[in-house]
This record gives C-alpha cells, sequence and structure tokens, in this order.
C-alpha cells in the first residue's frame, strides 16, 4: 500500500511553502536581506524543511504538493545571504515597529500551522 501524506504533513509542507516565498521576497528588500535576522530565520526554515523533507520521503504526493516542494528547492538553491549580516533595528536601519520583524513574522506563521 502507497503511503500518502498525512494533512499535518500537507500543512506543514504548506506553511513553508509560504515561509520560502516570503524569504525569497524578503532577498531583495534592502534592508531584511542585510540583517542577522534574516539569516538566522533562513536557517530556522532550512531545518524544519529538512525534518519535513525526511519525514515525507517516499510518500505519495499530489502534483500541486510536488510543485510546492519543488519550490522551495529552487528557493534555497538561489538565496544569497551577504557576509557578516548586522542586526538592523539595532544598527537604526530598520524603521519598523518595535518588535516587528518580517521575516521572524513568516516563520511565527509557520509555527503556528505546526502546532
Amino acid at each position: 500500500m502507497d503511503k500518502l501524506l498525512k494533512e499535518k504533513e500537507k500543512n506543514s509542507l504548506r506553511g513553508l511553502s509560504f515561509v520560502f516565498g516570503v524569504l525569497s521576497y524578503l532577498e531583495s528588500d534592502p534592508v531584511c536581506r542585510k540583517c542577522s535576522y534574516f539569516d538566522k530565520s533562513i536557517d530556522v526554515a532550512k531545518d524544519n524543511f529538512l525534518f519535513l523533507e525526511k519525514s515525507i520521503n517516499g510518500k505519495n504526493m499530489s502534483e500541486e504538493m510536488r510543485r510546492m516542494l519543488s519550490g522551495i528547492y529552487a528557493v534555497l538553491a538561489g538565496l544569497n545571504i551577504p557576509d557578516n549580516p548586522k542586526e538592523q533595528k539595532k544598527a537604526d536601519n530598520c524603521k519598523l515597529p518595535n518588535r516587528v520583524c518580517l521575516a521572524k513574522s513568516a516563520l511565527a506563521v509557520y509555527g503556528r500551522i505546526k502546532s
């Protein structure tokens, strides 16, 4: 019998697809791309993706789910992080309100999906 993706795995894949879409977008943001939180968010997202990838390896999935998986691979292959990123709020370059970080917010959404 073929193993199918569970709903939790589908939701996790959807959530990570969202996270990597946001991170891909933020890579072109003039402030975020230089931020240490962006760099850390990529690391956390990668770790979550590797864990999910192991759990879904060998399972049957729909074409839509395969496209999401391929999209994540494409984003991972294309992400470029500058050397020595700095926390942009401390450097007074990020003017978003206190306790607001776009990269961390994407991860927070994924955290809610995963739990």
